[in-house]
């Protein structure tokens, strides 16, 4: 028998491995599981500093094949630049299936539709909502973007149920949505390097360090609750007036600014062996890093938002986590509680971890996927291998 395989490329991500964002966690989990099944995954990268020193256009990672393209630099611009290479190319390649993640990039998700491939959209999150862009590229330029992948894409999703329901009463159409997932099998803790340890323990945050996903309200909120732990912070730190005083608060405050860390393993053992994770994402939809710290049986307070409950409340049909309001004297009180209860806290995460493992694993997510792409395609035009 004749197998067949796909040809998936990828369009969204800056590239692997970069960080722990939501189009970079997909093309990391599920990349390989294409890979290993007889298909072939090519994600399209922002050039990095390896391949420009190496001057390397084309090469593998863990089976997938990424490709790199050269920008003028800058955010938006790069993104544009990125995003039109990376479509030109897709809709000349031999392919099945080209994927735009997030609404960025898929303001070109035309041109390969009209060289006739079939282009699958998840258009994510509340990316419109974030502070980071320019007036006009969040009011005018997302709207756009999201015609544009209505009109053009073959198959359209969105990453959570509230998101579904946002497109449905916006633009009234109603979207498949799939999530993030987490490891399906708990992974062992281990001991950790001896600058992580504290003799009272850590909280975590994972996440940029931003103003929307709450840092500053966090912090402030940690700091005056006087918690004899410490605070330590993973994520990439702007080089802006915001940060240099929020970090002048901080000063001797048993808090601690790690930077971004690349390394999966060690970051799956800060969270692992943290006392609680603090997650202050606010915009939605679900969040891949709040799934993953779940899936460890870590116990979590964070914001209240409805897409943070379809992680901490919906599997079991109760609220298994703390939630705070956009205030640091709401995270100051969650804090306080988790500190008074924390045998009860530990309890319920390690029940939310079990069910979120089975329900929302990578594993089920790649399925997911995959009969999308299956639906997507048209069977007659299947490559054979």
């Amino acid at each position: 028998m004749i197998k067949e395989e796909m040809k998936i490329e990828f369009i969204g991500a800056r590239g692997i491995p970069v960080s722990y964002a939501s189009a970079e966690d997909i093309v990391r989990e599920l990349g390989p599981r294409f890979v290993r099944d007889g298909d072939v995954f090519v994600v399209h990268c922002w050039f990095n500093e390896e391949s420009k020193k190496n001057k390397i256009k084309e090469d593998f990672y863990y089976g997938i094949k990424r490709v790199f393209h050269k920008t003028p630099g800058g955010k938006i611009t790069g993104q544009l630049f990125v995003a039109l290479k990376s479509s030109i190319k897709a809709a000349i390649s031999e392919n099945d299936i080209v994927h735009y993640q997030c609404l960025n990039s898929t303001i070109f998700s035309w041109i390969p539709r009209i060289f006739g491939k079939k282009v699958f959209i998840n258009v994510d999150g509340q990316i419109w909502k974030d502070p980071k862009w320019p007036w006009g590229i969040r009011h005018i330029y997302f709207n756009l973007c999201a015609i544009i992948s209505l009109i053009f894409g073959n198959k359209i999703i969105t990453d959570s149920y509230y998101m579904s329901k946002y497109y449905e009463k916006t633009f009234k159409v109603k979207l498949p949505y799939i999530g993030y997932g987490c490891s399906k099998i708990l992974i062992k803790r281990e001991e950790l390097d001896k600058k992580y340890i504290f003799p009272n323990g850590y909280y975590l945050i994972m996440s940029r360090v931003t103003p929307h996903n709450l840092t500053d309200i966090i912090v402030d909120g940690f700091i005056s609750a006087g918690s004899q732990s410490h605070l330590l912070i993973a994520g990439h730190l702007p080089d802006t007036d915001w940060f240099k005083n929020l970090y002048e608060r901080s000063k001797n405050n048993n808090v601690t600014y790690l930077g971004l860390i690349k390394d999966q393993n060690e970051l799956n053992q800060l969270i692992l062996n943290c006392k609680v994770y603090l997650h202050g994402h606010s915009l939605g939809g679900i969040n891949s890093a709040l799934v993953r710290v779940v899936g460890l049986n870590r116990p979590v307070i964070c914001v209240d938002t409805p897409f943070n409950r379809e992680v901490v409340e919906y599997p079991n049909k109760k609220l298994q986590a703390i939630l705070f309001q956009k205030d640091s004297d709401s995270v100051s009180h969650s804090i306080h509680t988790f500190e008074k209860n924390e045998e009860e806290f530990i309890k319920n995460a390690m029940d939310l971890g079990e069910k979120v493992r089975n329900s929302m694993s990578w594993d089920s997510i790649y399925e997911e996927y995959k009969n999308l792409y299956i639906q997507t395609i048209d069977k007659n035009h299947r490559r054979k291998k």
